[in-house]
């Protein structure tokens, strides 16, 4: 199962990951993979030499990985871009000193890309002039209305800069309309005759339990929970030891990537039974290695050995349990707009591990057929359609 992660997730995590065991990239490799990002700041796009010097400075000061950089950059170019022709001047993050952008401005923004269906086609909601503009600046040049992931992703990015910038921003605007951005994109699709994808997919359901969790240690603990849950019941979650995970990095297709292990105890289910060895790559990997981090530093003051473990009063971090795991998930679930109008939610810890199984058997005896029939797995799913029709 392919995760996707969000852009500040990903942020946070390398920042921190470095404290968890990892052996990262070194100095001189991050330095000359920075030069192309840093190099296109510069040059900017339109003239916007101020925004691209404040970006410069905000983002290299953290100490971000190169490619988190980059993709920071982009994202709050982008909102540069669109401010300036929205309100025909720059973001106000870049004036001096920098000044948080207006709630009226965040909402324009959310209201500017929702989708629409005019003549057959999908479009975002701006004027034409918004939309050359953005176009003519070499954004969204593919498409006509961007994915609301893609939304979604460039509000994580303004919220993480004025996280960066000691600026308030209100989280929950972002929260409340972020279903809005969703439900918008699926109406219209379906008014073209788009087929809808799934969106009880283990796929999607993790994504979109990942898209509500916060930057704070809470959320950063969430992202860990979740990721683990796909793999583990939650009674396994919650007796995890620190000591047991393996993190390091591995090489694969020439590049270097985050790794994370586990070798379960007490094997349950097939696909435990059949791969005990648990092996966390890339994104999943830097994300895991964020709480691990965290985490170290509080079992290093000589607290209990868990890996997960809530945050309380009195210099003590109880571990969790089943009941407290499956009121977490429901919560996120909720916020995630995954309940219905009553609050109550099909997904929960078990529902988590079990959707995942079953995505990796359907994977897995793809793979079987596609190889026996010496043809590719797009192929023999294909024919695995047709032969149900």
């Amino acid at each position: 199962m392919t995760t996707v992660v969000t852009g500040h997730q990903l942020s946070v995590a390398v920042t921190i990951c470095m404290l968890f065991r990892s052996n990262d990239i070194s100095q001189p490799a991050a330095a000359e993979l920075a030069r192309p990002a840093l190099g296109f700041l510069a040059v900017g796009r339109g003239g916007r030499d101020n925004m691209a010097e404040w970006i410069d400075q905000l983002l290299v000061e953290q100490k971000l990985a190169p490619r988190t950089i980059a993709q920071y950059a982009a994202g709050l170019l982008y909102w540069d871009m669109w401010h300036r022709l929205r309100y025909g001047m720059p973001l106000s993050l870049s004036a001096a000193p920098p000044t948080a952008v207006s709630l009226d401005a965040v909402n324009a923004f959310i209201d500017d890309h929702l989708a629409i269906a005019v003549g057959g086609r999908l479009r975002m909601r701006m004027t034409s002039t918004i939309f050359d503009g953005l176009r003519e600046a070499g954004y969204n040049a593919r498409v006509d209305c961007v994915a609301p992931a893609t939304s979604d992703w460039r509000l994580l990015v303004l919220q993480r800069a004025h996280s960066l910038s000691n600026l308030r921003f209100d989280r929950e605007l972002v929260r409340r309309r972020k279903p809005e951005i969703y439900a918008s994109w699926e109406a219209e699709r379906a008014a073209l005759g788009i087929t809808m994808a799934l969106p009880m997919s283990a796929t999607n359901t993790v994504s979109a339990l990942l898209g509500v969790c916060n930057d704070d240690r809470e959320g950063t603990m969430d992202v860990a929970l979740i990721l683990f849950l796909c793999r583990l019941t939650p009674s396994q979650v919650a007796q995890l030891r620190f000591s047991e995970l393996a993190p390091g990095t591995i090489v694969r297709d020439g590049e270097e990537l985050d790794a994370v292990e586990l070798t379960i105890r007490d094997p349950i289910g097939e696909l435990q039974t059949s791969q005990p060895k648990i092996r966390f790559v890339g994104d999943e990997a830097t994300l895991i290695k964020a709480w691990g981090a965290l985490r170290e530093d509080e079992v290093i003051q000589g607290r209990e050995d868990w890996f997960f473990a809530r945050k309380a009063r009195r210099n003590a971090s109880p571990a969790l349990d089943n009941v407290w795991i499956a009121r977490r998930i429901r919560l996120l679930a909720q916020h995630a707009g995954l309940a219905d109008a009553s609050g109550r939610s099909r997904v929960s810890p078990q529902w988590l591990r079990k959707a995942y199984e079953r995505e990796w058997r359907e994977h897995s005896d793809l793979v079987k057929a596609a190889r026996a029939a010496r043809v590719g797995t797009r192929t023999i799913l294909r024919m695995t359609r047709q032969a149900r029709t």
